[in-house]
């Protein structure tokens, strides 16, 4: 497809997007605050479904940010280092789309 990097980014803005209302619903919920030991204890409920979500989104998360960062070396990404910042400051949702748009946009 052509236009495909477009998609990336697109996806890339409601990653990040939902990442972050969801994280201020949790904040507003606890008074403002955010506790990064309570937001990952969180994603460990009791709920067998819940906890296959959350070991999917960890694996594909990891694997993710390694092809990042492989992938990213390989073929000389910019700033490289800024898209594994974001997967961990702001949400593996807004990174990895916008990686992936960057990473299209460089090969074409």
């Amino acid at each position: 497809m052509k236009n495909a990097h477009y998609l990336y980014l697109v996806l890339s803005i409601l990653g990040g997007g939902i990442t972050f209302y969801y994280v201020f619903e949790g904040m507003q919920a606890n008074q403002g605050n955010f506790d990064v030991i309570d937001f990952v204890k969180s994603t460990w409920t009791p709920n067998s479904y819940a906890r296959s979500l959350t070991c999917d989104f960890w694996t594909g998360a990891i694997a993710g940010t390694f092809f990042m960062l492989v992938e990213g070396i390989r073929i000389k990404i910019k700033y490289l280092y800024l898209y594994l910042a974001a997967t961990v400051l702001i949400g593996f949702a807004f990174a990895f789309p916008l990686f992936l748009f960057v990473r299209h946009r460089q090969l074409a």
